[in-house]
């Protein structure tokens, strides 16, 4: 075993007999659980705050990428004529995810949005390619400009 193992092996066991005579050698194993206890707790509470730190994360970018596919969207359909539909159809389904007051049984609020968010997320994919790729703006080409 090299030296330097030994040497920390010793130093942490005298840390040790240093903070049981400072705790005191009765209290010392109630104060390590306290301790234990404590961490315990602090972690869970960070788990709550991040869940719904999460949660919020999770609708703004939903909502701001629900934006950009809306723009990329109108620039599409003013570039080739066509996506419409999608507009209408993602929008409208975008809305029926995140409404408050529908949804099916089991569908939870946290569920819905994250779906919503996901279904942007792909449309606005899907409008950025159609945009940056002039192959697959339309099957027909892009219209004639009077």
């Amino acid at each position: 075993m090299a030296r330097n193992t030994i040497t920390l092996i010793w130093i942490a066991g005298l840390v040790l007999a240093v903070l049981v005579y400072f705790v005191g050698p009765d209290r010392f194993m109630f104060s390590a659980f306290d301790l234990i206890n404590g961490i315990w707790f602090a972690l869970l509470a960070a788990l709550r705050n991040l869940s719904g730190i999460t949660f919020d994360l999770v609708r703004a970018l939903a909502i701001g990428l629900w934006f950009v596919f809306a723009v990329l969207a109108l620039l599409v359909i003013r570039r080739t004529g066509t996506g419409h539909a999608a507009l209408l159809v993602v929008s409208l389904i975008f809305l029926g995810l995140i409404w408050h007051g529908g949804g099916y049984a089991g569908f939870g609020a946290h569920t819905r949005w994250a779906a919503a968010l996901i279904l942007v997320l792909v449309a606005a994919l899907t409008m950025t390619r159609r945009l940056t790729h002039p192959a697959a703006r339309s099957p027909l080409g892009p219209p004639p400009h009077p």
